[in-house]
């Protein structure tokens, strides 16, 4: 957007342009750097580029818009050729406009890594690949009013969701399962084992028995509480 010496190569289209012409090397108006223009391709952040490119600002503004643009323009930095800015998150964001702008939503919505989700989390995952629009909620909006694939799908509702189970979180030794088994053929008088086995590291101890009664799973029991606490004596018994 900042002009430079380029301008003074262009030809003059009142002459005749056979005539043979020498290209000037000198400009003698070096403050005429900015170019203005009302066309829509123009992007959103030229004033930005163009204060932080050559300290330039736009003229007819009145005094609300030049407190605004002053407050706005700090957020921004210019890298030759990029502006970027720096986000309410402290993340900085390359600025984006037009085509790129939409090319970027496309590929984060409907890429190979997109996966068709919905408008905010499309916009999300362009400020997590670090550029930056102004419209960026309201285009992903549109773009995926105009997603064939995503008008085809619809909305899943509560009756197709699939039940969810909760998931139980325990740590190390705080769930544990007993049981007996047997009868096995007689050894040493023994002809059944109790195994005891916590869910979470399947841990076990074993004890052989002659008998499966609940005297021998409070032996069992006495042994895992002197080693592991008396934490796991509700879960244990139960």
């Amino acid at each position: 957007m900042a002009a430079d010496h380029l301008i003074s190569r262009l030809e003059n289209p009142y002459e005749n342009v056979f005539d043979p012409k020498e290209i000037t090397e000198t400009f003698p108006l070096e403050t005429l750097s900015v170019l203005t223009s009302k066309d829509q391709s123009t992007p959103w952040f030229a004033d930005f580029a163009n204060y932080h490119a050559g300290k330039f600002i736009k003229k007819g503004m009145s005094t609300q818009e030049k407190n605004k643009f002053f407050k706005d323009v700090k957020h921004y930095f210019w890298d030759d050729p990029f502006l970027f800015k720096t986000c309410a998150d402290q993340i900085i964001r390359r600025c984006v406009d037009g085509k790129e702008a939409l090319e970027i939503l496309e590929a984060c919505h409907s890429g190979p890594t997109g996966g068709h989700y919905g408008a905010n989390f499309t916009a999300k995952k362009v400020f997590d690949a670090g550029f930056y629009w102004p419209t960026i909620y309201k285009d992903a909006y549109e773009l995926i009013k105009s997603c064939d694939a995503c008008q085809r799908q619809g909305k899943i509702s509560q009756r197709d969701e699939m039940p969810q189970n909760a998931i139980q979180v325990c740590e190390i030794f705080d769930l544990w399962g007993i049981d007996f088994m047997g009868p096995f053929p007689s050894s040493r008088g023994n002809k059944y084992i109790l195994v005891a086995v916590d869910y979470l590291s399947k841990w076990s101890k074993q004890k052989r028995s002659p008998t499966n009664d609940a005297r021998v799973v409070v032996k069992v029991l006495k042994i895992l509480f002197t080693r592991s606490g008396l934490r796991e004596q509700s879960e244990a018994i139960a």
